[in-house]
């Protein structure tokens, strides 16, 4: 069993938000290479529950971990999240009790992605 004292199990995480670019035929895409440095958050990370799991899958979303953080942040679906070259795509993100005391982010782990070294 690990125990930490409070304020060790935070990780830094730098958050980036993929830029909207239109192609020729005026179609909205997004592209891995236009990524946008938004802010870094701490947070503490853990892998979800099997329950969680199963909440998730029932929405058709693969959410693996998730990441406490103290108070509000401006992570929304769709960002991206990275710590040690590992990559987390932000699933959904909730505000139990809606008080601004703390945020869950939901995200799936992805392999390491080079862009970010």
């Amino acid at each position: 069993m690990i125990l930490f004292r409070p304020g060790q199990q935070l990780k830094a995480f730098s958050v980036y938000r993929k830029k909207a670019q239109t192609d020729e035929r005026g179609r909205v895409i997004y592209d891995n290479e236009n990524l946008e440095y938004i802010t870094e958050i701490k947070g503490s990370l853990s892998a979800i529950s099997q329950k969680e799991k199963y909440k998730w899958k029932q929405i058709e979303h693969t959410a693996s971990h998730t990441v406490v953080v103290r108070g509000t942040t401006e992570v929304q679906p769709e960002d991206i999240l990275v710590h040690n070259g590992q990559r987390y795509d932000v699933e959904s993100v909730e505000e139990p009790g809606e008080v601004g005391i703390f945020t869950i982010v939901y995200c799936n782990n992805r392999k390491f992605f080079s862009y970010f070294v």
